[in-house]
């Protein structure tokens, strides 16, 4: 077996340790991935409960779009096989379209973002946000930073994979409930980082792009099917960048899949 094969053997079988499926599921994910360049899939499993797609920017369906555990998921695991993909470049000779060739492992758009987490720890396996609430889930760390405006706060998640937010009370973070692949998980749940309080304007190490929504909503309405994909793709980066609101994304998302 070679050093690759078995780098990436190794990273299935802890994925599949990780997220609860069979070894045979996240190896079906990953083929799924690698056939989509590292950018889409396509898959069909029973234990991703039949058909689905996922493409890397915002894009989910299954066929159980109300089971939200389920489809973080699959989203995040979607989102960890593209990163080792890039990481062993795996996809520079794949022959398959790329939608950026330089765009980070978890994201589509090579525009700078805020790092309002630590400067000391590179790019989050899970982040997102909801309201004025961000978070930032470090696998490595086994931590989880969780962003109210300019306050940063640590949790130790221990053995917790967090993969998305189930719901949330808008202004607190008291209230956040957090899906891992094995159920949802309270933020209450964790033991906070003692000692640890920072502004993100310590930690930021480069700008928000908040004239990306802008610039979006300025270009021609997409005609093709390529085109609202790609238009998709730059709605999630600015979701994920906080430019946009769940709501705010889910809506413009939502018109635009209406046109497929």
């Amino acid at each position: 077996m070679t050093e690759p094969a078995a780098d990436t053997n190794a990273h299935l079988a802890k994925f599949s340790r990780q997220y609860g499926f069979t070894e045979d599921a996240v190896r079906h994910l990953f083929e799924a991935v690698t056939q989509g360049g590292g950018d889409m899939a396509m898959f069909d499993h029973p234990e991703f409960h039949g058909p689905g797609q996922w493409m890397r920017g915002g894009l989910m369906m299954t066929t159980t779009p109300g089971d939200r555990v389920l489809n973080n998921a699959i989203e995040s695991l979607c989102n960890r096989l593209s990163a080792l993909l890039r990481a062993q470049h795996a996809l520079e000779q794949s022959g398959y379209r790329r939608i950026s060739p330089e765009a980070r492992a978890w994201d589509t758009s090579v525009s700078p973002r805020q790092r309002w987490w630590p400067h000391e720890w590179s790019d989050p396996v899970a982040n997102g946000q909801t309201d004025d609430l961000a978070y930032a889930f470090f696998d490595d760390a086994a931590r989880l930073a969780i962003r109210s405006g300019d306050q940063v706060d640590l949790y130790k998640t221990a053995d917790h994979c967090i993969t998305g937010i189930a719901q949330a009370q808008q202004g607190t973070s008291a209230t956040l409930v957090f899906t891992t692949p094995f159920g949802e998980l309270p933020l209450d749940e964790l033991a906070r980082c003692e000692g640890h309080k920072s502004n993100t304007t310590d930690n930021a190490t480069a700008t928000e792009n908040r004239s990306g929504e802008s610039a979006v909503a300025g270009q021609a309405a997409p005609q093709s099917s390529m085109e609202i994909l790609q238009a998709i793709e730059k709605l999630g980066a600015l979701h994920r960048e906080g430019v946009l609101t769940d709501d705010e994304f889910n809506a413009k998302k939502q018109a635009l899949l209406n046109r497929l």
